[in-house]
């Protein structure tokens, strides 16, 4: 009988040790024994593009038969953006919540999916699952840092049947810096509010030898801060008064291209990200809110993250033949993790979002009253590495076009927990009178791993003006969860599949209309699984037409989706105290449907004027509801799902946000403005109106958030063809707005920024 754990520990041991040496001895033997040949390089680059992306370039999202969106670099830098849920609300479809205020921990949902730490959302980079662990922890505080991406990929609808392993929301793709054909150099540097510090520098060439062309990138990202939060003041400060980060991420990417008679690529990505961001779970209750909007509680001065990232890929990229190609990747990662964070009051003994709301507990956590309060390490190693493959071929029969995809991917990734808590005794005066150290593990001491093995396969066929495109995938999950603190050393398996199809018809040049339907699945975390949670699955349809006339400046789309989805998965990540925290639960039967609207015009084209005035206007609808009702049988009473009924809202989906912008374009100076509505939205599923649970107790997690504006403002100058000066200001009508009532308490978004720098590039 086959063994999955001894073919996994094999791979392990043996496998992932030494296909760097395997790769790279692949290459020596093309350098030496393979004949030679030339090709172009754009062509190169399309069939690249073609294997490696979700969709390749800005202009491709018009031929897709899916709601589809790209962002690419000038969008990204335009206006400094390193928050990501500042990106992604210009995208109709995708909701972020705020947590933090400067977008290190984005809660994305894609069209009224849940938003929990984007547990939903397929995350890759540059192809890749990049997530820390996204099978055997899914709601994981993780985000590729947006400000070093050359472009973000965004994928709805039934196109997503080739990515996993999430396929009910939808895909994000960030891809980072690509390796020049030409000597670059580019360097940015801003400086701000707040102490706000950014530099990003890249430096990369493609060099011909007489074996083959040699490339290379390298890269570093810096950014740091001071936080816009104070914090109430304390004589034992350890962190300071500080509630900002630093960000430190280089990366280096190499690429060779031999000489050999079929084109070959080779390409090794090496990158490291260094974060430590003064970070807390703790808020405020609206009322102190409302008057000290930006302060933070004296109990959570010591709360601080600390993360580090290691990830790499080897690719080879091979063209067997005119019409077929293929792609093979290894990759690893480890994500290292530690949250020292305020956790719990213990005299009076609350979970945080009641312990504001009491009299006394308050007074604990703003340092005026005597008590204790406990502080847990949330230490946690992630682990990830696999082996992918993906081969196209074109082929024509009769009047019909084919283009042929499968894939498969073998697919390891782990958590290991290891917390543990620390008791403070405060007296009356705020002060630390003695610390008490729990047991190391004694908070958590537990092990999930998820073995995967995924197959997809898809079709795009053309036939006059139709465009099919069927798919379908299938994935086999081996899942195992260990207690160390308890006897519990459990195997679990899954066996999950996704279909879909697109059709699209082509009317004229310029407009086409498309639909399609998908069936999707998300699986629970090995944890759940041990408890009998089952497979979340979905069906999803769309209907959308696009009009495109560049010689007039404008474009437009329109797109229709409605999304059933069974047996929902979610996480209960609050840390709401309550007796499943932190695990996964089934919650019924979701429904979301609504409407995604996006249009482009540049006046200036037809009218001729002598400047640009490009204008953008995206608005999304969404009715996400439960068509079941979700009791305390299925989840505690403490999770913010607890309560809801049918008919109510999905939490923190908004029913209307939209985004508008424009830009003035002249020779040297250009203006940007973009504007960003996002409506109120529940923080329960009882869609509470005010600050009180299912049991009538004062809890600061029930009530609305506020819909909010926000207008953005960005000046540039070129005072050279290779130098630009700048300033960007965030937020410029210095909008105050309760963000999110999560974790534990209210917060609000970031108030009125400004920055400055200089760009150069050459």
């Amino acid at each position: 009988m086959f063994n999955i754990q001894f073919f996994s520990k094999y791979f392990k041991e043996k496998v992932v040790k030494q296909y760097r040496k395997l790769l790279l001895g692949g290459m020596v033997v093309c350098l030496l024994f393979l004949p030679q040949t030339g090709f172009t390089e754009d062509s190169v680059e399309k069939m690249i593009l073609d294997e490696v992306n979700v969709i390749g370039s800005k202009e491709n999202v018009k031929d897709i038969a899916a709601s589809a969106a790209y962002i690419d670099v000038q969008d990204i830098r335009k206006q400094s953006y390193d928050n990501l849920d500042r990106i992604l609300r210009k995208i109709p479809g995708v909701n972020t919540r705020e947590e933090d205020g400067q977008g290190l921990f984005p809660n994305i949902s894609v069209r009224g999916v849940d938003a929990g730490r984007s547990a939903k959302v397929t995350i890759m980079e540059d192809g890749i699952l990049t997530a820390p662990a996204p099978y055997s922890a899914p709601a994981a505080y993780y985000s590729p840092t947006a400000g070093r991406m050359s472009a973000i990929e965004i994928l709805k609808g039934s196109s997503q049947v080739r990515y996993g392993p999430h396929t009910t929301a939808g895909v994000l793709n960030f891809l980072s810096t690509t390796i020049p054909e030409t000597e670059e150099y580019y360097t940015k540097t801003l400086f701000g509010s707040f102490g706000e510090m950014r530099n990003h520098v890249i430096f990369g060439n493609t060099l011909e030898t007489s074996k083959g062309r040699f490339g290379y990138v390298i890269e570093n990202y810096v950014r740091r801060n001071n936080g816009f939060r104070t914090i109430d003041a304390k004589a034992d400060f350890r962190n300071g008064d500080d509630t900002g980060m630093q960000n430190t991420e280089p990366m280096i990417k190499l690429s060779f291209e031999p000489n050999t008679s079929k084109y070959q690529r080779f390409e090794v990505k090496f990158g490291y990200n260094d974060r430590d961001a003064n970070e807390s779970y703790l808020g405020q209750t609206e009322a102190n809110f409302r008057n000290t909007p930006f302060k933070r509680l004296a109990a959570s001065r010591f709360d601080e993250i600390d993360t580090e990232h290691f990830r790499s890929y080897v690719r080879h990229f091979i063209e067997l033949d005119s019409d077929t190609n293929l792609v093979t990747t290894a990759y690893g990662n480890h994500f290292f993790r530690n949250w020292q964070k305020l956790h719990e009051c213990r005299t009076p003994s609350l979970a945080l979002s009641r312990c504001l709301e009491d009299t006394t507990g308050s007074a604990l956590l703003h340092g005026s009253g005597a008590g204790v309060w406990r502080l847990r390490n949330n230490s946690r190693n992630y682990y990830l590495y696999g082996l992918q493959s993906n081969l196209t071929h074109n082929l024509s029969v009769g009047a019909t076009e084919h283009k042929l995809h499968f894939g498969a991917r073998y697919h390891y990734d782990q958590i290991r927990r290891f917390q543990f808590n620390e008791d403070y005794t405060q007296d009356a005066n705020g002060a630390i009178t003695s610390v008490s150290l729990g047991a190391a593990g004694g908070a958590g001491n537990k092990r999930q791993s998820t073995t995967a093995l995924a197959f997809n396969a898809e079709d795009e066929i053309k036939y006059g003006q139709w465009t099919v495109k069927p798919g379908a995938r299938y994935e086999q999950l081996w899942q195992h969860y260990q207690d160390f603190g308890s006897s519990l050393d459990r195997d679990t398996n899954y066996g999950v599949w996704a279909a879909g199809s697109s059709f699209d018809y082509r009317l004229s040049d310029t407009t086409n209309t498309f639909f399609g339907i998908n069936r999707g699945f998300s699986t629970p975390d090995p944890n759940g699984g041990t408890k009998g949670v089952a497979e979340e699955t979905s069906m999803a349809y769309e209907m959308g037409t696009r009009y495109n006339k560049p010689e007039k400046g404008f474009s437009a789309e329109m797109i229709g989706f409605w999304t059933e989805i069974d047996d929902m998965v979610i996480t209960a990540i609050t840390g709401s105290g309550g007796t499943l925290d932190g695990e996964t639960a089934n919650i019924g039967q979701v429904r979301s449907r609504g409407v995604e609207l996006q249009m482009t015009y540049d006046p200036s084209i037809q009218r001729r004027w002598t400047f640009q005035n490009p204008w953008y206007f995206t608005m999304t609808f969404t009715d996400a509801t439960f068509r079941t009702a979700v009791s305390s049988t299925k989840l505690d009473e403490a999770n913010i799902f607890t309560g809801a009924q049918q008919g109510n809202e999905v939490p923190n989906i908004p029913q209307v946000q939209f985004a508008v912008g424009t830009s003035f374009i002249f020779d040297k100076l250009t203006v940007n403005l973009d504007g960003q509505y996002v409506g109120e939205t529940f923080g329960t599923g009882n869609n509470a109106t005010n600050n009180t649970d299912l049991n009538g107790n004062k809890d600061v997690r029930y009530g609305k958030t506020d819909s909010v504006f926000l207008l953005d403002l960005g000046l540039s100058y070129k005072v050279n063809p290779k130098v630009k000066l700048f300033t960007n200001l965030r937020n410029v009508t210095n909008e105050v707005y309760l963000a999110s009532r999560l974790p534990h308490g209210v917060r609000g978004g970031a108030p009125f920024q400004a920055f400055g720098g200089m760009e150069i590039n050459f």
